[in-house]
């Protein structure tokens, strides 16, 4: 990690705990709409956006032409009915983000594949609501996740090098689109191991954001 001037957070598995509720809204979505996904399919499903997600779905265990936004809708109302009521922050990552605005070190912004409102609708319940001026969420992208657009959008926003630029990121197609965006890539071991993050592309790998903090703060 060199020359590091902004932090970029993904959303699901990094700030919040929520891939849990994700998959659970999703596989409840399909079988509504008449799909059996498999549990396994999920873990390529991590950091994409719903309308990746749901179009494989349909094509692969569907008719093939299930109504996608209509799937959306309906997940969205499922993840936020259990999020807002059972979902928490990842451990120690409040207190980053408060040291973070604190320090003044580093500039910082969200990418995530979430749709703005949900968002929006998280962030409020955590007192996080105004904490990051720069955002790019699902909606804003053409090419979600593990394209490179996400992060390349948010580097543009922040006006920064990309190589100067730390994305935190728990999931296969976080890395792959933070490091196609030209990013150095923090993996955090939410969601999948360290050897696997590694073996993706992370260049470094973190168990919690209180190891982050030793490294960036001291």
């Amino acid at each position: 990690m060199n020359n590091i001037k902004a932090l970029i957070f993904d959303m699901d598995g990094v700030i919040v705990n929520s891939e849990p509720i994700h998959e659970k809204a999703e596989m409840e979505t399909c079988r509504e709409f008449g799909m059996i996904v498999p549990k396994l399919e999920w873990d390529g499903f991590r950091g994409k956006k719903l309308e990746d997600i749901f179009s494989y779905a349909s094509k692969k265990y569907g008719k093939g032409n299930e109504p996608i936004e209509k799937m959306i809708k309906k997940k969205i109302n499922l993840y936020l009915q259990y999020a807002l009521s059972d979902m928490q922050l990842v451990s120690g990552a409040y207190e980053f983000l408060q040291e973070l605005k604190r320090n003044q070190r580093y500039r910082y912004a969200l990418t995530t594949s979430g749709r703005r409102y949900q968002q929006d609708k998280i962030l409020n319940k955590f007192n996080l609501a105004n904490f990051f001026d720069i955002m790019v969420t699902g909606d804003e992208v053409k090419n979600g996740k593990p394209h490179p657009e996400p992060y390349a959008n948010t580097v543009k926003k922040l006006n920064e090098n990309p190589n100067e630029c730390l994305v935190i990121e728990d999931s296969d197609n976080g890395i792959f689109s933070a490091k196609a965006a030209g990013c150095q890539a923090c993996g955090i071991t939410t969601t999948f191991t360290k050897d696997r993050l590694q073996s993706v592309g992370a260049d470094m790998v973190i168990n919690d954001f209180f190891e982050l903090a030793k490294i960036l703060f001291n």
